[in-house]
């Protein structure tokens, strides 16, 4: 995201806890800080892209954080898979410093960052989304104001993330017991990807990146665990009952719990064709 934004000509400061991303971004043209007040110091806008909302909450409330460098009439871009609360609150925060926040978290994975094509969900006012979209058209192809608060894009990231952990779980169990009872995985998927069962982790992920035996989609178990974690506080918080994704938090914070977190996620498709004692190997 920061190369597309450097790429169109525009000034860059980055700051990051991880110094080999300093790195990177030094090295494609971006000017490196010391700290997130300092990045954000006199930025007409400011975007954040963190891990979830303790990284989120941390960057912005500690000593020298975002909210310590946040400038009058500026423009706050908050695009991490965040909870809504946190962002609301980040919000009002932000206001009574005389800015703004635009809630704006992202969907489409490295690739997606990489090419521009993203699913933007942004929660905010229509004037505060018409202010952000020279930037967010840069950023993602597919972009959807799908509520007027802030958190309104968070609610709707997670319920992407929700749906996204229980069709890959689906997918890959309705492909185990396919090659159990002798199918080929690969003629099953492209089956049903014509079908009603269809989903975009049966057409894109199981085909890409599981079959291959890649697995690189970009995107750890942890990290969907952490998105499914906050979907339970979301439905717990609405008073939702959500069996089926207490079910699949459940299915993945196994995964986790055997020390597979920081693989990439798609490897949930092995690990359940594994415990039917079936290994998935390239193009099988």
């Amino acid at each position: 995201m920061g190369r597309r934004l450097l790429d169109a000509g525009d000034p860059v400061v980055v700051y990051d806890l991880a110094p080999a991303v300093q790195q990177a971004a030094r090295e494609d043209g971006a000017a490196v800080a010391g700290s997130p007040a300092d990045a954000v110091m006199g930025a007409d806008v400011v975007i954040t892209m963190l891990p979830g909302p303790d990284a989120v909450t941390a960057a912005s409330h500690r000593e020298h954080g975002i909210l310590a460098g946040l400038r009058p009439g500026a423009l706050w871009m908050e695009m991490s898979s965040s909870n809504p609360w946190t962002t609301l609150e980040l919000a009002q925060a932000a206001e009574e410093r005389q800015a703004a926040l635009l809630d704006a978290p992202v969907s489409g994975g490295v690739l997606g960052a990489e090419e521009g094509t993203l699913t933007i969900f942004v929660g905010g006012t229509a004037e505060l989304l018409e202010r952000a979209r020279p930037l967010l058209d840069l950023l993602g192809s597919n972009m959807h104001h799908v509520g007027d608060l802030a958190g309104d894009g968070d609610l709707a990231k997670t319920i992407n993330n929700l749906l996204s952990a229980i069709n890959l779980t689906a997918a890959a169990e309705a492909v185990t017991m396919g090659m159990r009872g002798g199918l080929d995985p690969a003629r099953l998927v492209a089956a049903i990807g014509t079908g009603s069962g269809s989903s975009h982790a049966l057409t894109t992920k199981i085909p890409h990146y599981v079959l291959t035996g890649n697995f690189d989609a970009g995107f750890t178990i942890n990290q969907m665990l952490k998105d499914l974690g906050i979907g339970q506080e979301v439905a717990a918080h609405l008073e939702v009952p959500s069996p089926v994704g207490s079910m699949i938090h459940d299915i993945w914070t196994a995964a986790a719990a055997e020390g597979h977190g920081e693989d990439d996620h798609t490897t949930i498709a092995a690990l359940m064709a594994a415990r039917a004692g079936i290994e998935i190997l390239p193009g099988a």
